[in-house]
């Protein structure tokens, strides 16, 4: 089953020939928009370009940009704005991710079955991006004044609506990767290159703060004369802030994330089979290639590593900042984070060409432990010391982003080489799978600890009495360390040692991976071959 969802371009134009051409012409604009009936979707032939290579980028960064909001800011969004207790907000990422782990395999069997005149992966990215910005936006709405009850079962709707709309979107994206070029170096640098940007992505993270404290403070009149108290009327111009903010950055990523459609070719193609690849035959495939399980797991025990991101919000906006604006501490950490990722990223397919992917993958992964516990003990109060850590720590752990996905690339071609078949929506969905579930993971650890600190009773009281302070006038003194020793412990905790524990974990099982650099060129070279052989 395809699943597509009309643009309002395409309508217009259904409905414009219908009235002046006559039922006919629509018939054929009907046949070309759904395309069941082309088998294949460009000539395998040349290599992508770099117009081709920027767009993808492009809707690569486009993506990130949605996903950084969902990643980060949601969660925060839950239990700052909207109060939702923390174990309740564990339990919803609980929820969404047991329903992601079963619709990515299933959507990536739908990709990998799909066979139109644009490819296998490229109409999804014509269809699924806009409806994606759409449902973030859902996602932020103001229902402060909802009861409890109310607001849990929206968010865990529009969360799972969300996670499947996200999912038909992501592995096409990550899936046609593999599908651009066969040059095993070109694949390498696109997606060093597309984890970079992925990356730089995650910097909305740091702008989102100051747009939405500015559109928060816009008099729009939707809030006046409520007779609110002053505390309920900050309430509700931060999620003023959240949602305005949240619209203009999710359809700047929507419209980004949809242009790879118009822009990139699929060159490594199969004819459709009498018999698509089933569901359970993927599972087999899956659990048959080793290569791809190993890099898959080291991806699932290294997700602890996500958990800075998001704690480090929180950690920001309380610790260093007080309470107060967290907007410069976020770009003053995440972005020696950020950088040093970027940096890494960049130079990673030329240190790999060196020294070896798995090498550098393990050297780094077991030195990453290095600079988070170094922050615990010799404390975050220095600074400048604490910003080198961060750009250190981004930088080990830019290397291990990079080459995780270019070992399941890697592992779909293996995977061709034994058995002649191809499935790329279904393996990257197991990188899709993974990410979300790292998210999961971040968010209920996270929760859970701020449960046993009674994080959302004591922060809430605290937002009402700075609110309060703000619309009297009075400046709020708060040093949040010495006020709230347990939260900041907590914070702490979560910033340095459980990344740490996440660097030493994701290591373990590329020790057993077995495909090197020169294994994977023969594997290259002989399926250029039998590819050749089978196009004459």
């Amino acid at each position: 089953m395809q699943i597509i969802i009309l643009n309002i371009a395409d309508m217009y134009d259904i409905i414009r020939l219908s009235k002046k051409f006559g039922v006919c012409r629509m018939k054929n604009k009907m046949k070309e928009l759904f395309c069941w009936s082309f088998p294949n979707a460009t000539k395998d032939i040349g290599d992508y370009s770099n117009k081709e290579r920027n767009v993808y980028l492009a809707g690569m960064f486009g993506q990130n940009v949605i996903y950084a909001i969902i990643g980060s800011v949601l969660q925060v969004f839950y239990t700052d704005i909207l109060i939702i207790p923390t174990i309740a907000v564990s339990a919803i990422m609980g929820i969404s991710r047991v329903w992601d782990g079963i619709n990515d395999i299933i959507m990536g069997t739908v990709v990998d079955k799909t066979h139109t005149r644009w490819g296998k992966c490229r109409p999804y990215l014509k269809f699924v991006p806009i409806p994606i910005a759409i449902t973030t936006i859902l996602m932020f709405m103001p229902i402060n004044n909802l009861p409890m009850g109310v607001k849990i079962a929206y968010v865990v709707i529009s969360f799972l609506l969300w996670e499947t709309l996200y999912t038909l979107g992501d592995i096409p994206l990550w899936g046609v990767t593999s599908l651009m070029t066969p040059d095993e170096q070109k694949r390498a640098k696109l997606i060093s290159a597309a984890r970079t940007i992925s990356s730089v992505g995650s910097i909305v993270i740091v702008g989102f703060y100051p747009i939405k404290d500015a559109l928060g403070a816009i008099d729009l009149g939707l809030f006046a004369n409520t007779g609110k108290a002053n505390s309920d009327l900050a309430y509700f111009s931060e999620s003023q802030g959240y949602l305005l903010a949240v619209i203009a950055i999710a359809m700047f990523g929507g419209i980004l994330f949809r242009l790879p459609f118009a822009f990139i070719r699929e060159r490594i193609t199969q004819a459709p089979k009498e018999k698509d690849t089933g569901l359970k035959e993927n599972l087999k495939l899956m659990w048959e290639n080793k290569l791809f399980l190993r890099a898959l797991a080291s991806n699932i025990l290294g997700c602890t590593k996500t958990i800075l991101m998001t704690a480090g919000i929180y950690f920001c906006k309380w610790v260093l900042g007080n309470g107060g604006d967290e907007t410069l501490w976020l770009i003053k950490m995440g972005g020696a984070f950020l950088i040093g990722m970027i940096i890494a990223m960049n130079i990673s397919t030329s240190v790999a060409k060196k020294f070896g992917k798995k090498r550098v993958y393990l050297v780094t992964s077991y030195l990453n432990t290095v600079p988070y516990i170094l922050i615990f003990f010799v404390g975050y109060q220095h600074i400048l010391f604490l910003m080198v850590m961060l750009f250190i720590a981004g930088f080990l752990t830019g290397f291990s982003t990079v080459y995780n996905t270019t070992m399941i690339a890697d592992s779909v071609d293996y995977m061709e080489h034994k058995t002649g078949k191809r499935n790329d929506g279904v393996f990257f969905s197991g990188l899709n799978f993974t990410s979300k579930l790292t998210a999961a993971i971040t968010a209920i650890v996270t929760n859970l600890i701020f449960s046993v600190v009674n994080y959302t009773e004591t922060i809430n009281t605290l937002t009402v009495n700075i609110a309060n302070a703000s619309a009297q006038g009075l400046d709020y003194t708060l040093d949040f360390a010495t006020a709230y020793p347990e939260i900041t412990s907590a914070m702490l905790v979560l910033i340095t040692f459980v990344p740490a524990i996440g660097c030493v974990l994701q290591a373990l099982p590329i020790h057993g991976y077995s495909l090197d650099e020169k294994q994977h060129a023969k594997i290259l070279e002989e399926l250029e071959e039998i590819r050749a052989n089978n196009a004459e």
